[in-house]
């Protein structure tokens, strides 16, 4: 074997020990956040509970999620993406209580950055700088910059749509023909019966002043059913059009 061979084969085993190295080495990732008790999930897999962590990831991409409640709809969180392409050391800061919830009066409101819906109200914001627009259907839009939202301030929007009417359903008129719906169908049946019951006394007595206060009962009854009836086909009328 010539000194040339010789070289390019230490030299082959060289790079081939540095690259099995280069495979069998981990990163020392240490994550700090100004939440005590975050919970710290990196590539959705819990990790642990705090607020310093240290440990050791392989080359590649990952998911960092940083929250300090889970199940509370309004928890402060972080997501965050690193791509791990040697052994150096990393060292990560997440300050999750420059976040702050923004809450209008109503509540609902779509939220514009620049020219890009962000959210509705209520909505947790990251620090930033500029102005954030609010707009609501029937509501004067309105622009808040994040220092007044830090601040606290539950900006009201200004309806100018126009007043719903009173619900059928709520007014006086819709009461009355309840009631007097009731009254009729009770009048109805009352002379019905009388009816009936005096038509059954002729048939025993064959009294023909019997037949007369039954045909004035079926009148009545009938009189009182034809009320009844326009009644509630008004009320049925005013409900489906309300």
């Amino acid at each position: 074997m010539n000194l040339l061979s010789k070289i390019i084969l230490v030299l082959s085993f060289t790079s081939c020990f540095y690259y099995l190295l280069g495979q069998d080495c981990k990163t020392k990732v240490s994550i700090q956040t100004d939440i005590q008790n975050a919970k710290l999930f990196i590539d959705d897999i819990f990790i642990a509970d705090g607020n310093n962590f240290i440990t050791e990831l392989d080359s590649g991409r990952h998911i960092i999620h940083i929250t300090d409640n889970l199940w509370k709809w309004s928890s402060k969180s972080i997501r965050d993406t690193i791509n791990i392409i040697d052994c150096t050391d990393i060292n990560l800061n997440y300050f999750l209580n420059d976040q702050k919830i923004l809450d209008t009066d109503p509540q609902d409101v779509y939220v514009f950055k620049g020219d890009s819906l962000i959210g509705n109200t209520p909505l947790l914001l990251e620090q930033g700088q500029g102005d954030y627009l609010l707009e609501k259907s029937d509501y004067l839009t309105k622009t808040i910059s994040f220092q007044e939202i830090a601040s606290g301030e539950k900006p009201e929007l200004q309806f100018v749509g126009q007043e719903k009417s009173e619900s059928f359903y709520n007014t006086t008129l819709f009461k009355v023909l309840v009631g007097t719906a009731l009254a009729l169908g009770a009048t109805t049946a009352y002379y019905k019966l009388e009816a009936d019951k005096k038509f059954d006394e002729y048939q025993i007595t064959g009294n023909p002043d019997l037949l007369d206060q039954t045909d004035r009962y079926d009148v009545i009854s009938g009189v009182t059913f034809v009320a009844l009836q326009i009644n509630f086909g008004l009320i049925l009328y005013l409900f489906l059009s309300d």
